[in-house]
């Protein structure tokens, strides 16, 4: 379907257009998301700031009423009636043990209308304890006997309570409730506030108020049912509010869950993943604070950007193609000259050329009219030039007939000589291959020979000793045949490594080395050289006898080099890894300058002579053209590795 250059320019425009609302609408998007979120951290940071308000203010009641109970007249009527010899009190006409009673009921009335608290103690400068009133786990109140009060002269707590001055009010930190030792079970977070009683210049004792944390921080409960998560910790680190009780107060049951593993300390307020973070330290006593720490998910960040996505997408949809429409009707406008354009080339382009073509139509002063006669001058030019180029394009036509002939005989001479030339080097690596085996059947014949020698010399003195007879006569004939079957054995063998494969097949990796090693054992025994084949055998489409070669060549390569070098202990190692064959030995491997051109034909390290520089050659040939297979060399420790991979197809 054939689109106009004005809708394409239209279609193009509503791109541009919708990329550029798009981009605007992203940073505005960008923006406002920052705006946002700023907004979203100050509105928690400010949140914070207003729940360590009411924490404090939380604080501030129980301090309050520790001094009105501190201000209790009956404590001073029980410092008079400890003092009394009978223990009685003369101003308000009780003894003892009834001012201990009634001060243990104004305690409980207070235990009674605070949730939070839960015990309140008047311990004496001594530390023992003088009235103890409490409220247990369902919400009963009492005053402790005298049989069950303890001393709590050793508790850190009353120990701090003791260096205060007059009127000033102890804060303990928070930790675990113990009593006789041991923690209270439920666990109670527990927060202390004392205040010593001065007699006379002299501490006579200190109130002190237990509170549940739990409970005396009214923001806690109002943090149950929010979003927003509230954490406490204590100015160590450690949780003494976490919505996973479990990693509270670790100082005191022994696990290491701290406010750091999950809140970045060095920033007071900040967003990570979807989740704004903010914190503040809230000084409870001069030296003494807690770390108050608010979470909150961007839920409302979410509904904000959700509101404004789809406020952008609707204005860019609408937007683009408002520009898009605007964009069809101007291009239509300003193309139309050039439509004309386009048809007056297309008439010339069609050979109408010769046809004289108008164009005053066209005669602008602007771009368009500059075309208009910018056509009529080529148009004017072609015609001129048409009779020229007809005439060079024969005369090049000729010329090339003439080239193309000398061509072709060119291609087939360099082809013929090509193949001459392959089939002398093919020639030259077999023969220099021959002369390799012919040595290596010479180390062949050469034992079994010797012992036909023997044999035949040993003849006479058997006859001589009389020995000869029938049966020795089936022995040695057979034990000779056996010899000479083995000589017959290695003719074959290595006239069929050199037989002229005629078609593919495929055999066996392993059993092939092996065919080739038995040609060759004899002669590498005879220079005390050990080669070792391991690895799992696999199999190969290709030209055995090809293969044969290649291995041939290397393995007696590998042994020239162990020889010229006089190397003690020398090795040939055979690997088969995969379908990998690796060939390496310990002969002290090949200059770095020299490595890499050791394919190269009539290259050799051998001495002048002794190498025709074809073997590796045509082995890299063989394994790559006609095997379809990569061979590689290295130098490794002590020698050099040839490789050989037939699952890497060139």
């Amino acid at each position: 379907m054939k689109i106009s250059l004005s809708l394409k320019v239209a279609i193009g425009t509503f791109f541009v257009a919708g990329v550029g609302v798009l981009l605007v609408s992203i940073i505005s998007y960008s923006e406002m998301s920052d705006y946002v979120k700023k907004n979203l951290l100050d509105s928690l940071h400010s949140e914070l700031k207003s729940d360590a308000k009411q924490i404090q203010k939380d604080i501030e009641a129980m301090k309050k009423d520790v001094r009105l109970l501190a201000q209790n007249e009956k404590i001073d009527a029980i410092y008079r009636a400890m003092k009394n010899r009978y223990n009685y009190d003369a101003k308000s006409n009780e003894t003892l043990s009834s001012l201990k009673r009634e001060l243990g009921k104004n305690f409980q009335s207070l235990l009674a209308h605070s949730d939070a608290y839960f015990n309140i103690r008047l311990i004496g400068a001594n530390g023992d304890e003088l009235v103890v009133s409490l409220k247990d786990s369902q919400g009963r109140v009492r005053t402790e006997k005298e049989s069950a009060l303890q001393n709590k002269g050793n508790r850190e707590y009353f120990k701090e309570a003791l260096l205060l001055n007059k009127d000033d009010i102890y804060v303990s930190k928070i930790n675990l409730n113990k009593e006789h030792g041991v923690f209270s079970i439920p666990y109670i977070p527990t927060m202390r506030i004392a205040l010593p009683v001065y007699q006379e210049g002299k501490i006579f004792a200190i109130v002190i108020i237990n509170a549940n944390v739990d409970k005396l921080f009214s923001i806690l409960a109002t943090k149950a049912s929010s979003e927003e998560e509230l954490y406490i910790a204590n100015e160590d680190g450690y949780y003494i509010y976490h919505k996973d009780k479990g990693k509270t107060f670790g100082f005191d049951l022994g696990h290491g869950h701290k406010i750091s593993d999950d809140f970045d300390l060095s920033r007071e307020s900040y967003f990570e993943g979807s989740s704004a973070y903010a914190h503040q330290k809230l000084f409870i006593k001069e030296g003494k604070y807690i770390i108050l720490a608010l979470k909150t998910s961007d839920k409302f960040l979410k509904e904000q950007s959700w509101q404004l996505q789809k406020k952008l997408g609707f204005y860019i949809f609408f937007i683009t193609i408002f520009i898009a429409l605007f964009s069809l009707l101007l291009m239509r406008y300003l193309i139309s000259p050039i439509v004309q354009l386009t048809q007056k080339a297309k008439k010339i382009s069609s050979g109408e050329s010769e046809v004289q073509i108008a164009f005053e139509v066209l005669d602008r002063n602007d771009e368009i009219g500059a075309l208009s006669h910018s056509l009529q001058l080529m148009l004017e030019r072609l015609e001129n030039s048409k009779k020229e180029i007809e005439q060079k394009v024969l005369e090049r036509t000729k010329e090339l007939h003439e080239l193309n002939e000398n061509l072709e005989k060119i291609v087939q001479e360099k082809t013929q000589e090509n193949i001459k030339q392959l089939e002398t080097l093919q020639e030259q690596s077999k023969m220099a291959s021959m002369g390799e085996m012919i040595g290596a059947i010479a180390h062949q014949w050469r034992q079994p020979l010797n012992e036909i020698s023997i044999s035949i010399q040993n003849l006479k003195y058997d006859y001589e000793d009389g020995l000869i007879d029938a049966e020795f006569i089936d022995a040695f004939i057979k034990k000779n045949k056996e010899i000479i079957k083995f000589m017959s054995s290695t003719i074959d063998d290595f006239r069929n490594f050199y037989r002229v494969d005629k078609t593919r097949e495929v055999f066996d990796v392993r059993e092939a080395i092996e065919k080739t090693l038995s040609l060759q054992m004899a002669q590498l025994t005879n220079n005390n050289i050990s080669i070792l084949i391991s690895g799992e055998s696999f199999e190969v489409e290709g030209y055995r006898n090809e293969f044969l070669q290649v291995i041939l060549n290397i393995i007696n390569n590998s042994k020239d080099a162990l020889l010229a070098k006089g190397i003690e202990n020398a090795k040939i190692e055979i690997e088969l890894e995969g379908h990998s064959i690796f060939i390496r030995d310990n002969a002290g491997g090949i200059p770095e300058s020299l490595i890499g051109r050791i394919f190269e034909p009539y290259f050799t390290t051998k001495e002048q002579g002794k190498g025709t520089g074809m073997g590796l050659y045509m082995s890299k040939m063989i394994i790559e053209e006609n095997m379809q297979a990569k061979l590689s060399v290295r130098n490794i420790e002590n020698g050099v590795e040839f490789r050989m991979d037939f699952n890497e197809k060139r």
